[in-house]
């Protein structure tokens, strides 16, 4: 048996499908009908954060945000089919924390302790929420009264999404000492584009190329500072359907592992997001 430790940092902003993603990979790890496994000898004491969710989808109802103050780490050890083992931390704390990052130009000790102990980082992106900036091309001509408001006030400065992310990855980077000579190997990074049923594309969507046509600025960001083989881009739906504070009658009848599935590099839909783990850790 092989016994490996990856300690994956999951990176999130708020809203970004960290939770749902966390508790659907939980109920399939648990239900040990998938490919991999919870380990029955090295089962969790305290599985709180990922069974709420559950109970949550089980009465058919989306689960609620991490709170902001939160900060726990919870240690998941799992096996394949094989009897290889692999042991990954889930870090629970609040995506506003990820935007302060940003915001402030500052890693406090938490996150620093976070970013030098994992080697495999998974970056939640939620493209249907991305702002799309006005430029020369969309802007389109103004009218009189909109060119006199432009005039009257000077807008906020605001970076764009794409620049958000570059400048959070680039942050990270800096903190863990990796450096910068040649491409990187580890850590190993996986871009999630979540919240994939919400995105209007075909269904034999590549999650790459999606991510290189709606943010071209952070594709090519990530496809020149990493290996290859170091680098996925996955796309997500953690729920397959918007789910709402009211219940749903299809989750009621019948299970929340029943719903949800990954799009791996090639396009392809997988029901088994327990299947994700190797990608994760770059195996």
């Amino acid at each position: 048996m092989n016994k490996s430790i990856d300690n994956i940092l999951i990176i999130g902003g708020p809203n970004a499908g960290k939770t749902h993603f966390g508790g659907q990979l939980y109920g399939r790890l648990n239900s040990r009908q998938f490919e991999y496994k919870i380990a029955s000898n090295n089962r969790p004491t305290d599985l709180t954060i990922f069974e709420d969710v559950l109970t949550k989808l089980a009465e058919g109802k989306r689960a609620g945000h991490t709170e902001s103050s939160a900060n726990r780490t919870i240690q998941l050890k799992s096996e394949d089919n094989n009897g290889n083992s692999v042991i990954f931390s889930f870090p629970d704390y609040a995506g506003e924390q990820v935007k302060m990052i940003v915001d402030n130009r500052r890693v406090n000790d938490l996150w620093k302790e976070y970013i030098d102990t994992s080697n495999s980082w998974i970056l939640f992106v939620r493209l249907d929420e991305i702002e799309v900036l006005e430029d020369l091309v969309n802007r389109g001509i103004p009218s009189p009264d909109e060119i006199q408001k432009r005039q009257s006030s000077t807008p906020p400065v605001k970076i764009s999404d794409a620049a958000h992310f570059v400048e959070l990855l680039q942050t990270l980077i800096y903190i863990k000492g990796v450096p910068s000579l040649r491409k990187i190997s580890q850590p190993n990074l996986t871009i999630i584009l979540s919240c994939w049923d919400l995105l209007e594309i075909k269904e034999t969507a590549i999650p790459s190329q999606i991510l290189k046509e709606r943010l071209p600025f952070l594709w090519d960001f990530v496809s020149n500072n990493w290996d290859e083989n170091s680098l996925s881009i996955l796309g997500l739906s953690s729920t397959e359907k918007t789910l709402t504070d009211n219940p749903d009658d299809d989750y009621i009848d019948r299970t929340p592992i029943d719903f949800g599935f990954i799009i791996n590099e090639k396009g392809k839909a997988e029901k088994d997001l327990t299947l994700s783990i190797p990608r994760f850790i770059g195996k």
